[in-house]
């Protein structure tokens, strides 16, 4: 018993000198990231509606020439990154064309789809991808311009996937 005691006291005694050990530091992410970019959250042109289906409960209503934009820090070196926009467009006529710039050139475009019909096409998502576009470090401009077709359409949100 008594040797126990005294290996107990060793041991208490031998680590009491040493600073306890610290937490490891979190491994800084030096990556680029995924951008998500909200309707809501952007700037320009277009009403919010309320979709109970959307990201975030809401979209932007875009009328034929109205625009919206986002301006975003990528701290990551270079990368390549996927373009893909999200939106509902309840459609009876002729399609729009969605036209992607990027830091104010025509990056890309692509022809809606049709997502319902008599209203209900507004709460009906898709996902259309638009092209890759390489970015570098630094801030930029995103814009997603509305041009044609019978009206209107519904824009959720635009993805930059690396």
């Amino acid at each position: 018993m008594r040797t126990l005691a005294f290996i107990s006291l060793l041991a208490l005694t031998a680590c009491g000198d040493r600073p306890s050990p610290t937490q490891p530091s979190p491994v800084a992410n030096t990556g680029p990231i995924i951008l998500s970019l909200e309707a809501e959250t952007g700037s320009g042109d277009g009403g919010s509606m309320q979709r109970s289906r959307a990201s975030g409960g809401l979209t932007v209503h875009l009328a034929p020439g109205e625009f919206r934009q986002w301006t975003v820090v990528v701290d990551a070196a270079q990368a390549q990154y996927a373009v893909a926009v999200t939106y509902s467009n309840d459609n009876v006529g002729n399609t729009e064309t969605l036209s992607i710039l990027i830091d104010g050139t025509l990056f890309g475009a692509l022809e809606a789809r049709d997502t319902g019909d008599d209203g209900e096409g507004w709460n009906a998502f898709v996902t259309d991808f638009a092209g890759r576009v390489p970015l570098a470090r630094g801030t930029h401009t995103i814009a997603i311009r509305s041009n044609g077709g019978d009206g209107c359409v519904e824009i959720d949100k635009v993805t930059l996937t690396p």
